[in-house]
């Protein structure tokens, strides 16, 4: 097992390195006004479709993961449980053993299903659902705790120790910013995990030993029954959560305008009243979303250049244009016209008739700061009509110049000087004879 782990491990650290340099490559916008990530220990925020890192703070320093844990609780029990989500459990001694802080009150004996438990942990942070879910499982925590360690191997997070399933304080259980980044966004890639983490409150029908619970979200960016100031309409999920050891955690994702955020906060503080994982969050979302954007940066209608045309009795030259518009992801205070630099190149300074409409004679590169951010082919923007007469004539003039027809004209004259001086000398012969017999 453990050579399998460092296996995996060695592959995954490649990837990572592979996955970092293409990240770095990607263009850099320098953007101000960055906001103030100072009450928190480590930040993370990332752009999903533009595989981009947007602002970081000390990613990859060791930090206590608080109820952050529950984001692999849940990846790893969905994971296992997706098929048997209306199957019933009967709580245990041995499954609230242990358990303290946030918790629903399960009873030994009392009758659930998998499914209200992945709501009680993803949704109500409970720990005892936790325990639940880890037990139904791998029969324990120790076997669960184990594939959540492996879980994290593959995914990458590398820094990531785990040793409990609920994120209850143990000096030996770390992780990173950026491990967190990683978790988050494969649990934000779960559809069940995001609707059932995404919901303000869950009705968890009556039990055997319990009347109706309300099951509600402890994360203040979806839930706003026990505070408003941070909710944030475009937030699903992820997690939240708080030790003393490790301060307030969060990692969540954000979706807009076609965008998607993952930001993750770790180790803040709180003053005053305020919770700076959720202030933190919301600044650094609200930043990005008002901050960049897709930006028209070139229109399928820009008349770019003309090429000439051979081989057409009518026009000389024809038009050329983008094949299609040019949208990109850029900083919206960006003054396209003096910031970007464009530039093109034709296949060939002449194009020969007949030309057809839509025909890729060339391409036009855009560019920001000597980075090349995007690139469309350029088209004839109209249809020429070749000449039949001027083709004929520029047939016969490629033959008469290509090689084996100068060939083969040297080679009759040749043969033709030849004969014609044989013939002289084959004259001169019989006249020579006739004087000699004089």
């Amino acid at each position: 097992m453990k050579r399998k782990k460092l296996l995996y491990g060695t592959l995954l650290y490649i990837s990572f390195l592979i996955v970092l340099a293409a990240v770095m490559i990607l263009p850099s916008f320098a953007v101000s006004d960055i906001p103030d990530m100072s009450a928190a220990k480590a930040v993370y925020l990332y752009n999903v479709e533009q595989n981009r890192v947007m602002a970081q703070k000390n990613a990859d320093i060791s930090v206590y993961p608080a109820s952050t844990v529950k984001l692999m609780t849940g990846i790893v029990a969905i994971e296992n449980l997706s098929g048997r989500l209306s199957e019933t459990i009967t709580v245990t001694e041995k499954m609230l053993a242990g358990v303290v802080g946030n918790n629903i009150k399960l009873k030994a004996g009392e009758k659930v299903t998998v499914l209200d438990m992945l709501y009680g942990t993803l949704c109500g942070g409970a720990n005892d659902c936790a325990s639940v879910l880890a037990h139904t499982v791998s029969g324990g925590i120790e076997p669960f705790v184990e594939l959540m360690n492996q879980k994290a191997v593959l995914l990458g997070a590398l820094d990531t120790h785990y040793t409990n399933v609920s994120g209850m304080h143990d000096s030996a259980m770390v992780t990173t910013a950026y491990d967190t980044f990683l978790i988050a966004k494969a649990a934000s890639e779960i559809q069940l995990f995001v609707e059932i983490a995404s919901e303000s409150r869950y009705q968890m029908p009556k039990t055997n030993l319990s009347e109706d619970r309300n099951v509600y979200n402890k994360n203040y960016l979806i839930s706003r029954y026990s505070e408003t100031k941070y909710y944030n309409r475009y937030a699903k999920g992820l997690n939240s959560g708080f030790t003393s050891q490790g301060g307030y955690c969060l990692a969540t994702c954000t979706e807009k305008d076609s965008q998607t955020y993952i930001c993750v906060v770790m180790g803040a503080d709180e003053r005053d009243g305020d919770i700076f994982s959720y202030t933190i969050a919301n600044d650094l979302i609200d930043w990005a979303y008002s901050s960049y954007g897709y930006l028209e940066v070139l229109s399928s209608d820009r008349l770019v250049c003309e090429v000439s045309v051979d081989l057409s009795e009518d026009v000389d030259y024809v038009t050329l244009r983008p094949a299609h518009s040019l949208t990109l992801f850029l900083p919206l205070d960006i003054d396209i016209e003096k910031d970007l630099v464009y530039s093109h190149k034709v296949t060939s300074p002449k194009i020969e008739a007949p030309v057809r409409e839509g025909q890729v004679a060339g391409f036009i590169t855009v560019e920001y700061d000597g980075e090349v951010l995007g690139s469309v082919d350029l088209i004839a923007m109209n249809s020429v009509e070749r000449s039949e007469f001027l083709y004929a004539l520029k047939r016969i003039r490629d033959f008469t110049t290509t090689r084996g027809f100068i060939a083969t004209v040297i080679t009759f004259v040749i043969l033709l000087v030849v004969y014609v001086f044989g013939m002289a000398v084959y004259r001169t012969k019989p006249a020579n004879r006739r004087r000699r017999r004089r």
